[in-house]
């Protein structure tokens, strides 16, 4: 890569790095207030509230990282059509540098998401899970005040009389409306331990409440000894599953045996249509903004405000076409529409002369 083309990623990368470091960072302040009941309800400190925000980051931010990557390359591009540099670019012939520095830049940033959205977000969430159920052990086992019911999770209601000196909890009460099914556990006594599977909640001397919906009256079971694994109760609060949980590789390993289901494969085209995403929202931003614009009247639609709209519209028709192979149908439709439109400018450089979109 010629000195031309590293100046032009570089322009690049340094638009599309300051979008994103704006958008995660607001992301992150809205994590930190969503999470401030860490530290307020359930006596974490200011650390816990921190990791756990930063965990629950990637989630969001694959939401945006691919438009980023878009708006920063449009930003450049628009850039070097305000300073007359695309413009000698392209009277000077040197068109090939800038095209490598363009695919460069769409390739790492396809390659960035793919990594975000296979590997990064499903080891952020499974971290954040397992954190998660050590702070629900922390807040049964110590944190429970007595005479005083604790929601540790949405719809996990703790509630205790006493606690003895060892740690055990007497008179315990737990409520669960997690599921259809509603679950209202009681104890004489309980304690919170860990063992080589996590986190387990041991209820002594109790029994269980059972109410379907739709159906009247309560169905009981009594015990002498209850085992509840915390983990699994955190992962039916934040209704996170497992294959959100689990990176791309262990996904494909699971296809490739025949053992996968369908949210798993539903979950693997939704993580590969992400990367076709960026593809073609870039390809797209490469369409309109890498060709010099000689008009002088006053544009009226801002670029980036075009690939909102798009990015927008292509995530709307995606949610709402279903599963299967049709995540990958409007990226598709974007990237076939960029390529013919970057073919047809290559033919002829000012193909619209009249509809001047952005500035």
């Amino acid at each position: 890569m010629d000195r031309l083309s590293r100046y032009l990623q570089s322009q690049f990368f340094a638009q599309a790095l300051t979008i994103f470091a704006a958008g995660g960072a607001l992301i992150w302040l809205m994590q930190l207030l969503r999470l401030f009941d860490l530290v307020s309800a359930k006596g974490q400190n200011f650390l816990t509230l921190m990791g756990q925000s930063g965990l629950t980051t990637p989630t969001f931010a694959r939401s945006i990282l691919y438009v980023c990557f878009a708006i920063g390359l449009v930003r450049g591009l628009r850039a070097l059509q305000s300073s007359r540099e695309l413009h000698t670019i392209h009277a000077g012939q040197r068109t090939d540098a800038l095209w490598r520095a363009i695919i460069s830049f769409t390739l790492v940033g396809a390659a960035t998401v793919t990594l975000v959205t296979n590997w990064i977000e499903p080891h952020s969430r499974r971290i954040s899970a397992d954190w998660s159920a050590e702070i629900a052990a922390d807040v049964v086992g110590r944190a429970l005040v007595p005479g005083r019911f604790t929601e540790i999770e949405d719809g996990l209601v703790f509630s205790i009389s006493a606690r003895q000196r060892d740690g055990t909890l007497v008179d315990f009460f737990f409520d669960d409306t997690t599921n259809e099914t509603r679950r209202t556990y009681f104890a004489e006594t309980a304690s919170v331990f860990q063992d080589e599977t996590g986190y387990q909640l041991i209820l002594n001397n109790g029994a269980i409440q059972y109410e379907s919906a739709g159906r009247a009256g309560l169905s009981q079971i009594r015990f002498a000894q209850y085992h509840i694994s915390l983990a699994s109760l955190i992962d039916a609060a934040s209704r996170i599953t497992n294959a959100a949980q689990t990176d791309s590789f262990g996904l494909l390993g699971r296809v490739f045996d025949e053992t996968a289901t369908r949210e798993e494969v539903k979950m693997l085209n939704e993580r590969f249509a992400d990367t076709l995403r960026a593809l073609a929202i870039c390809a797209l931003a490469a369409a309109f903004c890498a060709y010099p614009d000689g008009g002088r009247g006053r544009r009226r639609i801002p670029m980036e405000l075009v690939i909102l709209l798009v990015a927008f519209a292509e995530q709307a028709v995606s949610a709402f076409s279903g599963g299967g192979g049709r995540h990958f149908m409007a990226p598709g439709v974007i990237l076939a529409f960029s390529l013919g439109l970057l073919w047809l400018r290559s033919r002829r450089a000012f193909i619209f002369p009249r509809w001047r979109l952005a500035r």
